[in-house]
């Protein structure tokens, strides 16, 4: 056989040698095709996640000239900074920048109830919006055309909805009304669009109210609050600096700049595009994505082909030092470099392309598994998508190429002496350490961050939340429920066995807080605060298991407490700068001081009913304002079997209300929905962890067995002269832990300061200590340990004899 002059045959034959080598090294094989299959796998589950996050709300035409106008404001002398604008910017933009072509304001309509015929759903996802909204926005039409809105009483359903409502998409024309309201509404479209939004509603009716803008509805947190909406403009072009200084022009006219320096009102413009993944804004109504989630599985995914491709190119430069008299040969037959590298190129491609293989179909057979893990909207179709395919495409022709340049160097380039000797420098060499080294670092890195991640996943679903969340349900009632029928409705649960407390109040657990301008007592006099407020009866403590440390609860059989009991929770305390709450006076608006004046009676523990992203609010409680509507939310509290006490209270429920259904949730399983994110995070990172842990210990069990085989003859004459079994074990096994040791050092620094970034994102977290990152280093020696053992243990174990014949 002759390079020179049978060119057409090289690369048959060069197919043919990896084969037979594949064929007398299957381990080897297995270990390097295994460690790039699943890492493929889960690099382009992580791709398609990554890839989907980033999509949110580019399917909508011309989506880079769509904007969403947000707002700052000063409260208790910070800027805060919302997701709405006052209802007037909308016509006033539009009217006076001759930039914004389009402009729809949106406002959700609460907990709403559909009812046609005898048949009633719930439409928790009911807007109120301009008829405008199709010209702003993009939707498929199923039914129906963009005009739908200019009918003042018309109304819009997704597809889900109407057919969760009619069981037909055919449904132009059929009347609706919304909960008891004798208003009929005209179905005159049905709609979809992709999942891939931050703006999702069920339905959609004309917005009714119209408001002039004035500084009244910057001034009062109520009147912004109220007479605010979600406004998104439609521009000609990108909105720069020049049409910004134009609209900061356009509010002097309205407002005083005097008037905004002292409520710090201003105006800004957000891209749709970064809505989903920006920061979160005070009033939003919008569905939030996660940024540091986003980016650290990009990262994710980066780390575990780089693992991998550290893992095949350490075990292919085993292999073609184990095939040094083949590359010996090869040259002295005339072989150039290029072919040489050629040769291993070709071959890296060949397990590249069937790991590709491999990879695709396990993701295919185990993609439900990780639409349950990352996200219940991913489609393996998504994997078609031409940006992701670019990445996908450039990321595999990297990582062919640094599987390829390590071993072919070695390859190619040493002496033929050396080849023909089988003396080519092998896993000893510098590179090849550097590599074992990375591998073990980010492993370490890896690990460390799993375990702190689980602690604060642990520490959120286990943290007091100042209530017992267990055993307690809550269900909504709708608008038009009385307080007459609320107090039916309690006294009928209470006869319900097992149920212990029943309450009504204005706040849901997971959800937020409505919040008002307060005249508290001060040192100095009176001073205005502004306060978060519950509404409640006096059941709400012992039904919540809320804590009393100082004074009482309310009194309902005293008519006066109505206006002139107030309960505090201790945060409220601290920042009012009161040493003795019980006692001091608080009333509201002044021209309410009459109705709404009174002292604060008591003081609770502090209650977390939001994520623990954010801090506890200064909280006021009191009984509600008004007689002839209850507040919104009923909490239930219960002790037995709970399937035949929920059976019960839906029938009392219905005994009272059967116009609508019964919908509930129980408290804890709402609580732990707002902190979904992290749980998915959480269980996503050990995936991947587990991932790079076992090709890492591949990778090394493969390296240590190929080390030992290199230095079998250097271990039977250390056996000679009487080292024991355990020190050749010993000898054998320290490389690899000197070098994870000096990992460590690099690793466990770096991992802790991303893991106290992460962690500083949470109002409450758990503490970070060094525990941890101990754990962590004796977790990676163990690995090392448990991985190179058996080489480990067959060096020991070798015949002397037999080794030091070997030539």
């Amino acid at each position: 056989f002759s390079f020179k002059n049978n060119q057409p045959n090289l690369y048959g034959n060069y197919l043919t040698t990896s084969l037979r080598y594949i064929k007398k090294n299957k381990l080897n094989f297995g270990f390097k095709l295994g460690g790039l299959s699943l890492a493929i796998f889960s690099f382009l589950a992580i791709a398609i996640y990554v890839n989907y996050q980033w999509s949110f709300d580019t399917y909508h035409s011309d989506y880079e000239n769509i904007y969403r106008v947000n707002s700052q404001r000063k409260e208790n002398g910070q800027v805060e900074k919302y997701a709405i604008s006052p209802l007037a910017i909308g016509p006033m933009l539009k009217e006076h920048i001759p930039e914004i072509k389009a402009f729809v304001r949106v406002r959700s309509a609460n907990i709403m109830y559909l009812r046609h015929e005898d048949k009633v759903i719930g439409c928790e996802g009911l807007i109120e919006t301009d008829s405008s909204l199709f010209d702003v926005l993009t939707y498929r039409f199923i039914a129906g055309t963009p005009d739908a809105l200019n009918n003042p009483y018309g109304i819009v359903l997704t597809k889900a909805k109407a057919i969760d409502l009619f069981g037909t998409t055919d449904v132009l024309g059929k009347v609706v009304t919304i909960n008891n309201d004798k208003q009929p509404f005209e179905v005159t479209a049905v709609i979809e669009y992709p999942s891939n939004t931050c703006f999702s509603f069920n339905a959609a009716i004309l917005i009714k109210e119209e408001f002039d803008f004035s500084i009244a509805s910057i001034n009062s947190p109520v009147e912004f609050l109220d007479h605010s909406s979600t406004l998104f403009v439609r521009s000609t072009q990108p909105l720069n600096r020049d049409i910004t200084a134009k609209v900061e022009s356009l509010l002097n006219q309205f407002v005083k700049k005097t008037d905004r320096i002292e409520t710090g009102f201003e105006l800004s413009f957000q891209p749709l595009k970064d809505v989903y993944l920006g920061p979160k804004l005070k009033a939003e109504f919008a569905d939030k994505g996660n940024p540091v989630y986003v980016y650290a599985f990009s990262i994710l995914g980066v780390l575990l082909l780089v693992v991998a491709a550290i893992n095949y190119i350490n075990l292919s430069i085993a292999d073609f030092s184990s095939r040094a008299k083949e590359t010996g040969v090869r040259k002295v037959l005339g072989a150039r470099k290029y072919q040489l590298l050629t040769q291993v190129v070709l071959e890296t491609i060949l397990f590249s392309t069937v790991s590709l293989v491999l990879g695709l179909l396990l993701l295919y057979l185990m993609f439900p598994q990780i639409m349950q893990l990352l996200d219940p909207d991913l489609r393996m179709g998504m994997l078609l998508d031409k940006r992701l395919l670019v990445v996908l495409s450039v990321s595999l022709l990297v990582l062919v190429f640094l599987s390829s340049w390590f071993p072919a160097r070695q390859f190619a380039y040493s002496g033929i002496s050396q080849n023909l000797k089988s003396k080519v420098s092998g896993y000893n060499s510098t590179p090849s350490q550097v590599l074992l080294f990375t591998q073990f670092a980010i492993s370490t890195i890896c690990i460390a961050c799993t375990i702190v991640a689980g602690l604060q996943v642990d520490f959120i679903h286990n943290k007091e939340l100042g209530i017992d969340k267990k055993n307690l349900l809550v269900f909504s009632l709708p608008e038009d429920f009385t307080v007459d029928r609320m107090k039916v409705l309690k006294q009928k649960l209470k006869e319900v066995t097992g149920v212990t407390h029943v309450s009504n109040s204005s706040f849901r657990i997971g959800g937020g807080y409505w919040k008002d301008w307060y005249f508290v007592e001060d040192n100095e006099g009176i001073k205005n605060v502004e306060l978060y407020e519950v509404f409640s009866d006096d059941e709400l403590f012992s039904t919540l298991g809320i804590k009393i440390l100082e004074g009482r609860t309310f009194n309902a059989n005293m008519p006066s407490e109505s206006g002139a009991a107030f309960v505090i929770n201790e945060t409220a305390a601290r920042e009012l700068g009161w040493d003795s709450p019980v006692g001091k006076r608080i009333y509201t608006h002044p021209e309410e001081k009459g109705k709404w004046d009174g002292t604060v009676v008591g003081v609770v523990a502090d209650v977390n009913i939001s994520p623990l992203y954010e801090k506890v609010r200064p909280l006021v409680m009191r009984l509600p304002w008004q007689n002839d509507y209850p507040d919104g939310f009923v909490y239930v509290r219960y002790q037995g079997n709970e399937q035949s006490i929920i059976s019960a209270i839906e029938k009392k429920y219905k005994a009272v209300n059967p116009e609508y259904p019964f919908q509930f949730r129980f408290v804890d399983e709402l609580y732990d929905s707002r902190h979904q994110k992290e749980s998915k995070a959480f269980a996503s990172l050990q995936f991947s962890t587990s991932i790079i842990i076992l090709i890492s210990m591949l990778g090394i069990f493969s390296m240590a067995t190929y080390i030992s085989l290199r230095r079998m003859k250097e271990f039977g004459i250390r056996k000679v002269l009487g080292a024991s079994t355990g020190q050749i074990a010993r000898l054998h096994i320290g490389y690899f832990f000197r070098l994870i040791l000096l990992a460590n050092v690099i690793a466990l620094p770096i991992a802790y300061w991303i893991t106290k970034q992460w962690l500083n994102g949470f109002a409450y977290r758990v503490d970070l200590t060094m525990a941890p990152f101990l754990l962590v280093g004796g977790a990676s020696l163990l690995i090392v340990l448990f991985s190179g053992s058996y080489s480990a243990w067959k060096a020991g174990r070798m015949n002397p004899v037999e080794v030091i014949k070997i030539q």
